[in-house]
């Protein structure tokens, strides 16, 4: 059993959660005072509900039904991948149960302090499903194309003034900068961050799975100035041209299996999507992802230190 706002729920496979919370010190209390009330959609695909914590360390997340086999089914070799100290998996501290749904509880991979102005905040997933989600501290709304608004093209017509609006140009145009872009580093940062995704997306391939992103947040500052806190999520900084670059990133999104649902929208996508695909078997998924994120993150010897990341839209 395990309190969650003044009220005991049953947790799953406890004993390998408690792992991950003693490496994090994650205090046995730290969800006394969430209230299960607050949770609320956020925009996600899948309709489920989802909150921070006060504090906004944590995010409490439901699972739909097929998330919740997954879940049991490939924690134990998540969680031991995660204890290494050498993955971008988002870490997993609490798996429950309560009024016949399921949740579980993640770290918040990218910190919310009221101070932080993220330079740039990407979701990637290797594929035409990137997406730039701030840009200087202003989000980047997503405003999409469908082929059944009979006023609008479905992918394309983007370049037509009359057949968009600057919201959809920008997040377009978002989309294009996040699939294109590359990231400067230090080449032992490089190096680590490709080991690590490489390593992480041949266990996720392996395990079945898919359609998981790599979430990276950038702090653009001035040499001088101190360091944010790590605070437990994977964080890199490299100073260039004059600037810090504070980044943080992780994998979320990691429990979605390859049902006879994503196998229709693979045949459906396929002669009409932009290539490359994000609905694709889980051992394509995991080489895609891996080859796409070992061509962004750039040491400074490569042959293109400039980095897109210093690039505006």
């Amino acid at each position: 059993m395990f309190d969650v706002g003044g009220e005991q729920v049953q947790a799953y496979n406890d004993a390998l959660f408690a792992q991950v919370r003693q490496k994090y010190a994650v205090q046995p209390n730290f969800l006394a005072k969430f209230d299960m009330k607050s949770l609320r959609m956020f925009g996600g695909k899948g309709g489920n509900l989802m909150a921070f914590t006060l504090d906004k360390r944590y995010l409490v997340k439901e699972i739909s039904s097929d998330d919740q086999q997954s879940m049991l089914k490939h924690a134990r070799t998540i969680i031991a991948r995660q204890m290494t100290g050498e993955s971008l998996i988002c870490p997993l501290f609490l798996h429950f149960t309560r009024q016949g749904k399921n949740y579980v509880v993640m770290l918040n991979v990218l910190p919310a302090d009221s101070g932080v102005i993220w330079h740039k905040k990407y979701d990637l997933k290797g594929n035409r499903d990137d997406k730039l989600l701030e840009d200087d501290g202003r989000d980047v709304v997503e405003v999409h194309k469908r082929c059944f608004y009979c006023h609008n093209c479905w992918y394309g017509c983007d370049v037509i003034p009359c057949c968009t609006t600057m919201e959809r140009k920008r997040y377009f145009l978002g989309k294009k900068h996040a699939f294109e872009t590359e990231f400067i580093t230090s080449d032992a940062q490089a190096k680590r961050i490709v080991s690590m995704v490489t390593g992480d997306a041949k266990l996720l391939g392996e395990a079945g799975v898919m359609d998981y992103s790599l979430i990276i947040g950038i702090i653009r500052q001035g040499e001088k100035e101190s360091i944010p806190p790590a605070d437990g999520r994977n964080q890199f900084v490299f100073t260039y041209g004059g600037w810090t670059y504070v980044y943080y990133m992780g994998i979320i999104d990691f429990l979605q299996e390859w049902t006879s649902t994503k196998k229709i929208a693979a045949v459906i996508k396929a002669p009409l999507a932009p290539k490359p695909l994000s609905t694709v078997p889980p051992q394509q998924y995991a080489d895609q992802f891996a080859r796409a994120m070992q061509g962004k993150f750039k040491g400074l010897g490569s042959s293109r230190p400039e980095g897109a990341v210093i690039a505006r839209i």
